[in-house]
C-alpha cells in the first residue's frame, strides 16, 4: 500500500491511498525551537452518504522534537521520551524500536531516504519513504507499506515522522557544510 503526500514534506501533508481517500494528517507548523507535529487519522464518517462528505480527523500522536535533551512522543494516552523508545544503531543514524505488535523494527537513515525493515537476519523491508521526483518519472511523495505492516500502520506513521525530521535535519546540515545549502 502507498500512502501519498500531497505535499513533499511530510511533517506538512496528507496522506492518502491509492483511490485518493485521505488515511492521516500531519501538521507541524514552523517554529525555531520546540517544534510539534500533531498527527491525526481519518475516522469513519457514520453521517448516510450523500449528507455530509467531509473527513473527520481524530488525534492519533504527538510528536514534540527538543534541541537539547529527549525529544517526545504521545500517542494512546502515553508520553515516552525518544531516548527510551528508540535504540541509536549504525553509526548512530539508525533508529531501533519495539512495535505494539511485540517486534522489533529498524529505521534505516539512508542520505535521501528511510525504510523501516524488521530487527533480525532476514530484514524484511516493512516501509519505506519515497521522494517526490520532479523531473524525470514524476510521481509525488509516498510512504509504501508492505504487507507485513498494514497491522501497524499507525506505529509506523508516527515513527516515521520522527526518524524523517532527523533524516532531513542530517542532510540539510551536510549540504551546508559542503557549500550545497543556504
Amino acid at each position: 500500500m502507498h500512502l501519498y503526500l500531497s505535499d513533499a514534506s511530510p511533517l506538512h501533508a496528507t496522506f492518502g491511498n491509492e483511490e485518493g481517500q485521505a488515511i492521516y494528517k500531519v501538521d507541524s507548523p514552523f517554529k525555531l525551537v520546540g517544534r510539534t507535529a500533531n498527527i491525526s487519522r481519518v475516522v469513519p464518517n457514520d453521517v448516510p452518504r450523500g449528507e455530509d462528505m467531509q473527513d473527520r480527523f481524530a488525534h492519533l500522536a504527538q510528536v514534540e522534537w527538543h534541541t537539547l535533551g529527549s525529544s517526545i512522543i504521545r500517542q494512546a494516552g502515553q508520553e515516552v521520551e525518544t531516548k527510551t523508545f528508540f535504540q541509536k544503531e549504525g553509526l548512530g543514524w539508525d533508529r531501533v524500536f519495539m512495535a505494539p505488535d511485540g517486534k522489533e523494527y529498524r529505521w534505516e537513515l539512508g542520505l535521501k531516504t528511510s525504510t523501516l525493515v524488521t530487527n533480525d537476519k532476514a530484514k524484511t523491508r516493512v516501509a519505506r519513504f519515497h521522494r517526490k521526483h520532479y523531473i524525470f518519472n514524476r510521481r509525488p511523495a509516498s510512504l509504501e507499506i508492505y504487507p507485513g505492516g498494514e497491522e501497524i500502520m499507525d506505529t509506523i506513521l508516527v515513527t516515521f515522522i520522527y526518524v524523517e525530521k532527523i533524516r532531513k535535519d542530517a542532510e540539510n546540515a551536510s549540504k551546508r557544510s559542503h557549500g550545497g545549502g543556504p
